[in-house]
């Protein structure tokens, strides 16, 4: 049997450029590195499926079938990245204890993990199913994860994002509330013949700051409860005129249980600003968030599997960031996130500790051998 190296697959992932084209335009996305990964399972003995989530943008998922009556478990990585400012942001360098390289951390470097882990099973060797997909575009609409959710389960799944080797069961959830202010234009030296749009805006602003300070203050600790902010504002109007018109997007960072009456607070925040200006205000688009025990079967699973391979006490904390892990919860497949150590996402210097891809890859594997191994039953399929 193959025995692969997650670094050495890491490097090879990381040196096919997948800029997601739906952030940079003319980026080649996923479609190169996902013939790569298809081609690489495949040699090792996986059931490969290769599914098209939108014109030449394809997930990949790797099965390794069990012998039946045993738990599935889904290890998720996604093939694409973010732009690179220069060239010298996309060199895949080995130095110092660390791979760096646009795409090494986020997540190649857990994909590769994934992947690794996974080869070292022979089809059949364990009871459950484990699958692994490599999906297209979660650094922008996570296209792919709705997809491979709509299709496949599995009785738990594995979101491979960077976590500095920590396990993460909970975290927030986001909506993103577009407000529109429309008022009246006049001339700036006679401002009470305008209605001023920007003025509302500004006032908007402020609501939602006090909004976010109350949270703040509400939330023990407070790193915990929901967060708002406004993050863009424009009414691009002309010097000498009131601004009949601006633009104004809020970012909301949701907590689990209650989320439909935060996103109503900030509406309402947003819409006693209007005075004489009409404001329309829309959910152009939201996430939820994860919620799992720490008692969870599938968390306790992964702290035993790391606790194999490092010993001492992991880490099991919550997270101010959203992943796909939400998406798989809200399908009904329990989800945790984890990965290796690093540094630089989305920066022009990303990268990821070679110690701890390998750790990272042996903690999967344990993983995969002690949850495959024991019976469940099940309600729902774990395939197509």
């Amino acid at each position: 049997m193959l025995r692969d190296d997650p670094v050495a697959l890491t490097m090879q992932l990381a040196q096919i450029n997948s800029i997601n084209p739906s952030l940079v335009a003319g980026a080649p996305g996923e479609a190169d590195v996902a013939s790569f990964v298809a081609a690489w399972c495949m040699e090792r003995g996986f059931e490969v499926h290769i599914e098209e989530v939108a014109p030449g943008r394809p997930n990949v998922i790797a099965i390794k079938r069990g012998s039946g009556g045993g738990r599935s478990l889904l290890f998720n990585g996604h093939l694409d990245t973010v732009g690179a400012s220069s060239g010298e942001t996309m060199r895949v360098i080995e130095s110092g204890g660390r791979l760096s390289g646009r795409g090494v951390l986020d997540t190649k470097g857990g994909l590769a993990c994934a992947l690794v882990a996974a080869s070292r099973i022979e089809p059949g060797e364990l009871a459950g199913d484990l699958l692994v997909a490599a999906v297209a575009d979660e650094e922008y609409a996570s296209l792919g994860t709705e997809a491979l959710v709509a299709t496949w389960s599995a009785d738990a799944a594995v979101i491979l994002e960077p976590t500095d080797l920590a396990i993460i069961p909970r975290h927030k959830g986001f909506a993103v509330i577009e407000a529109e202010f429309v008022g009246r234009a006049s001339h700036t030296s006679r401002p009470d013949r305008g209605a001023n749009a920007v003025h509302a805006a500004a006032r908007a602003v402020i609501a939602t700051a006090a909004l976010d300070a109350q949270w703040v203050a509400d939330s023990h600790p407070s790193a915990d409860g929901p967060r708002v902010l406004a993050s863009r504002i424009d009414s691009g109007g002309e010097t000498f005129t009131v601004p009949a018109r601006c633009e104004l997007i809020v970012e909301l960072r949701t907590t689990a249980g209650s989320v439909d009456r935060q996103i109503l607070d900030v509406l309402d925040a947003i819409g006693i600003s209007g005075q004489d200006v009409h404001v329309r205000s829309r959910v152009a688009l939201s996430r939820p968030p994860l919620g799992v025990g720490d008692d969870h079967p599938l968390v306790r699973a992964v702290v035993d599997a790391l606790c194999e391979n490092v010993g001492g006490i992991p880490v099991v904390a919550s997270a101010p960031y959203w992943t796909d892990a939400a998406l798989h919860h809200a399908a009904g497949t329990p989800a945790v996130v984890f990965g290796p150590k690093g540094e630089g996402l989305h920066e022009d210097l990303e990268w990821v500790s070679i110690a701890s891809l390998g750790t990272c890859a042996a903690t999967l594997e344990t993983l995969a051998r002690t949850w495959c191994a024991s019976p469940v039953n099940r309600g729902r399929n774990n395939g197509s």
